[in-house]
């Protein structure tokens, strides 16, 4: 689970800013830009389920409920 998450992370950033400049360079700004709100909600997602992972591990190791 190291390595893999990160490299998912950065292959969606690259397809994302990728897309972004397509759309820019051909005068479609408002669609670029939900591009990169879906591109980071994307994101957010993965990140929040590895941090309710990572408290879920905290309270078994120190045994708090």
């Amino acid at each position: 689970m190291g390595i893999e998450i990160v490299l998912r992370i950065a292959g969606i950033g690259i397809l994302v800013a990728v897309a972004c400049q397509l759309l820019k360079q051909t005068g479609r700004d408002d669609i670029a830009m939900i591009t990169a709100l879906a591109g980071l909600v994307i994101v957010l997602t993965m990140v929040i389920s590895l941090i309710a992972a990572l408290f879920e591990n905290v309270r078994h190791v120190f045994d708090l409920y």
